[in-house]
């Protein structure tokens, strides 16, 4: 930031335009103009209807149709145990302590 404040503000020292660039950043968000819209005309309305999905596509999405991430994509394993398909997890201490 500093660097680009000395860019914008080249009569300022380093801090003061720092502080400058500070001031200009402050209570803004990240702008959105020119960004590229989805659209849905012709074919691509029918590709992007989430509820015409069948199969393991249909896993992927709630009912609202908002993408359900990580988790609707990927069946994930559970690595705890000693072995693939071990169910005794964390059992062991019970059993020898008898």
């Amino acid at each position: 930031m500093k660097e680009l404040g000395q860019k914008r503000f080249k009569d300022k020292n380093p801090d003061e335009a720092l502080e400058n660039i500070y001031k200009l950043m402050e209570g803004k968000d990240p702008a959105t103009t020119g960004v590229t819209k989805a659209t849905t005309v012709g074919g691509v309305s029918r590709l992007t209807d989430t509820s015409k999905y069948t199969g393991t596509h249909k896993e992927r999405f709630d009912e609202s149709g908002k993408g359900k991430g990580i988790t609707g994509r990927e069946e994930t394993t559970d690595n705890s145990g000693y072995v693939s398909g071990y169910k005794g997890a964390g059992t062991y201490d019970k059993k020898s302590s008898k």
